[in-house]
This record gives structure tokens, sequence and C-alpha cells, in this order.
């Protein structure tokens, strides 16, 4: 109850803060109403940004991590201005803020959800890093570590299209008090790492690598150089030294409820993207 109870305080005080127009003047809110909902091209400058790195998969899988160890390497741009460096690569590859290149980038992309087609646009040049991670771990996160905008946005665009018809109907009636937020996680969670099959089939293992969040934590030492191999960035060894084993074991937090809706639901889709090409140690 106690983190029930602080949960929904914070998000209250998030709200607030939107409505009154407190804090950064630039926010997933405002870019999901002045950028997304009106049909931008989501990577429109991204052809200026050549040889780019772009990390993505489904939210709460590690991916900023990553993200951020690749802009922090030798060779690569430090654009980081907020907090929030997923905004930042929002803004500047939709033109929403200006940007002169400077050398190599690494963007974290997450953010497209139901746009992931623009990767497709051959204009762009680039390499493409899906971070996958257990759904235990990520299903935990997004119930319990998440805001509500960011997880309601994530299944509208992912989750509801997996919805069958009848459950549509009552989700558009009744509103979330008729699909589980279990539910609701484990859906987006697939239609999001669906999309990396379909990513796989266009882009091919040259442009595209699958990495196991968990299996790169735990064989950091033997992967990361394959990752840096992969976006042909030299590797330090140091670099390892900034991925830790945090909140491996999630799935013991989970009510046996839980556990099994996700066993249902969504293993044999992580399942199915392990056997795609996927870096291995």
């Amino acid at each position: 109850m106690r983190v029930f109870l602080r949960y929904l305080k914070r998000d209250f005080l998030i709200a607030l803060k939107a409505f009154f127009g407190v804090g950064d003047t630039q926010s997933w809110r405002r870019f999901h109403r002045e950028v997304r909902t009106k049909e931008s091209n989501l990577l429109r400058m991204l052809g200026k940004f050549p040889n780019s790195v772009l990390v993505t998969g489904c939210q709460r899988s590690g991916t900023t991590i990553l993200a951020r160890l690749i802009t922090q390497s030798d060779g690569m741009v430090n654009y980081r201005m907020r907090s929030d460096d997923e905004l930042d690569a929002a803004l500047i590859l939709s033109g929403t803020e200006e940007h002169v290149p400077r050398g190599r980038y690494c963007f974290q992309t997450t953010y497209l959800n139901e746009c992931y087609r623009e990767y497709f646009d051959n204009d762009y040049e680039y390499k493409l890093i899906w971070v996958v991670r257990n759904p235990f771990s990520v299903v935990h996160s997004m119930k319990y570590n998440w805001g509500r905008f960011a997880f309601e946005e994530l299944f509208d665009a992912c989750g509801y299209p997996l919805l069958d018809d009848i459950e549509k109907q009552k989700y558009k009636l009744c509103g979330q008090r008729m699909i589980s937020k279990t539910q609701r996680a484990c859906l987006s969670y697939n239609g999001k790492v669906l999309q990396a099959i379909e990513l796989m089939k266009v882009l091919g293992p040259v442009n595209m690598l699958i990495v196991d969040y968990d299996e790169l934590v735990g064989n950091k030492q033997i992967l990361l150089p394959k990752i840096y191999k992969f976006i042909q960035l030299l590797y330090k060894a140091h670099y390892a030294d900034k991925l830790h084993e945090h909140s491996l074991d999630k799935a013991s937090r989970l009510t046996s409820r839980e556990r099994n809706l996700i066993s249902q639901l969504c293993i044999p889709v992580y399942e199915k993207i392990k056997k795609s090409s996927m870096l291995s140690y």
C-alpha cells in the first residue's frame, strides 16, 4: 500500500507540473502532442548523421545504458543536453530542435514505437542494435518503475493492436478496467519485440544486431567487443566497467499469477526472437 501511494503521489506531481507548465520546456508529453500525433517523420533528420548507431528495443530493456556507453566512447559525440538523452535524440532526429552535426552519433530510438518502419528508408546510413530482455524483468519494470504516460503511450502503439476484437471493444467502452495492467504490459512487450523480427528480415545481419541484455551484462567482456566490432568502433576494456549486474532477477519479485501470465503470453515471443540473428558468446 505504501509503494502504491508513493507512485500515485509521483504521477500526480508529474501531471500537476505538466498542467501548469512547470519544469523542462520539452517533455515526452509535449513531443507526443506536437510531433508524434501530427504524423511527422520521427527520423526526418537522420540523413544528416551518417554512420550513426541506433540503439532500440522494448522500453525498460536496458537500451539506455548501452546507448550511453556507446555515446561516451572515444570517437563518438556526446550530445546530451537533458537528463533524458533519448528525448534529446527524439528532438534532434525529428528536427524539432536544431543541432549541427559534429562527428559520429549514437541515438536511442525506442520512442519510435508504431513508426518503426521509418528505419526502412534507404536514405539513412546506420547500424541498428536491438536490445531484448527477458519479459519478467521488463513487465515488472513497466508495472512498478515506470510513469503512467509512457506506459499508456507504449500500450496504445504496440499492445492495443494485439487485443482481439472483443477485448478492443471492451477497452474502448470501459477503458483500462477491462484489461489488467499485467496483460497490457505483456502485450506491449510482444508488440514491440515482434518488430525486431520484421526489421531483421529487411535490414539483415550486416545492418542489424540483436543483443540479449541479460547475456550482455553477464558476459560483457566477451560480448561488448563483438558489439563494437559490429558498429566499427574501437573497443577499450574499461568500457565494460560501466555495465553493472543490477536488477537481473526481477522474476522473484512478481506474484505467481503475474509470472504465469507472462510465461503464457511473452515467453513464446521471447524464444522466437532468440532464434533470430542474435549476438552469442
